[in-house]
């Protein structure tokens, strides 16, 4: 499998460090988020929507793929399953886009 579960964290990471940005919460030079950084975005119901549904539907598709890569089913998958990572996928996109739209940095 070639996306890891450090990959997912990784892009659960880079959201909140975009909406942290675009929120003012840090600056554009700043490196890393403050320890409080999700708790503020949180505060915010569009934002915390936003990034709560980009976290969920990244898990949900990596635990899909999880799943299918420890049965050994990669690359060989049903119609349901197809259709199921049709649907996950879209959700993950639709959620990134919803992101990324309220997140201009």
């Amino acid at each position: 499998m070639h996306f890891t579960k450090e990959d997912l964290e990784r892009i659960i990471h880079w959201a909140t460090y975009r909406t942290a940005r675009s929120l003012g919460i840090i600056g554009d030079d700043e490196e890393f988020c403050p320890e409080d950084a999700v708790e503020i975005i949180f505060q915010l119901k569009g934002h915390k929507d936003a990034l709560v549904e980009l976290a969920d539907a990244y898990q949900a598709w990596y635990g899909f793929h999880l799943d299918i890569y420890k049965a050994g089913k990669s690359g060989n998958l049903s119609n349901d399953e197809r259709v199921t990572l049709d649907r996950l996928i879209f959700r993950r996109e639709e959620a990134k886009r919803a992101l990324l739209a309220i997140t201009p940095v």
